[in-house]
């Protein structure tokens, strides 16, 4: 009898942890690489940005490798002016070229999709719904890499900044059909003003890319009502 009881006392606990383990699962959200999380429109405030795809010869411009590529810092927060001064410099010494730059006035929360082709333009961003995907061989044999940026209003604690999302494809137009993956991953702090550099290093850009260094800069412009950033 004593055994039978033991037995079941055994079971009992057993189930007990299981389910305790799946509510412990269930109320502790994780966001995975390369996952977009959606996050909720306010259709009154609005934030302008522009994206800078651009690749420099010198390896320790803005971002520097002097203690090795695999110690080097990925992202880097900017004065805008700075970072115009900066990258203007790097430019007319030959050692910088902007692939394309693109601008976008989205609501804060709306996706913007950043198609970054071969050529350079000055096109403005597409606003995208998040459930929709392109990835047909016409699409992306025009691009080097897509990116999407996301504007958002996070918790109090962040104080005067907003969260900047930001999702990069690496682009590979030569396998058949077309094939992209995820290369950078961030969620940063900005407020109006302020430059985003963030320097791509993944295998695959490296190869593509040989000595030169690729980046992907976010500037934000402003954040406003939406009747003023209509005007």
């Amino acid at each position: 009898m004593n055994k039978r009881f033991l037995v079941m006392a055994l079971s009992l606990l057993a189930l007990f942890t299981i389910n305790v383990s799946k509510a412990d699962a269930q109320s502790c959200p994780v966001e995975g690489y390369g996952v977009r999380v959606p996050v909720p429109v306010d259709r009154n405030l609005q934030s302008q940005i522009e994206v800078t795809y651009f690749t420099t010869e010198d390896p320790n411009a803005l971002l520097s490798e002097k203690a090795g590529i695999n110690r080097t810092g990925s992202y880097l927060n900017m004065n805008t002016n700075q970072f115009v001064a900066r990258l203007s410099s790097l430019q007319n010494s030959g050692l910088a070229s902007i692939k394309k730059r693109q601008a976008a006035t989205n609501f804060l929360g709306e996706l913007a999709e950043l198609n970054l082709e071969r050529a350079p333009s000055s096109n403005n961003a597409r606003m995208v719904n998040a459930s929709m995907s392109s990835n047909s061989f016409g699409y992306l044999s025009t691009l080097n890499r897509q990116t999407e940026v996301v504007v958002y209003k996070g918790s109090a604690s962040d104080g005067e900044y907003y969260r900047v999302k930001l999702l990069s494809w690496f682009v590979d137009v030569t396998s058949k059909g077309g094939q992209k993956s995820v290369d950078f991953d961030a969620n940063v702090l900005m407020k109006p003003g302020q430059t985003a550099v963030f320097k791509l290093r993944s295998d695959a850009e490296m190869q593509r890319t040989g000595a030169a260094r690729s980046y992907v800069a976010i500037t934000m412009r402003s954040v406003s009502g939406t009747s003023m950033a209509r005007k």
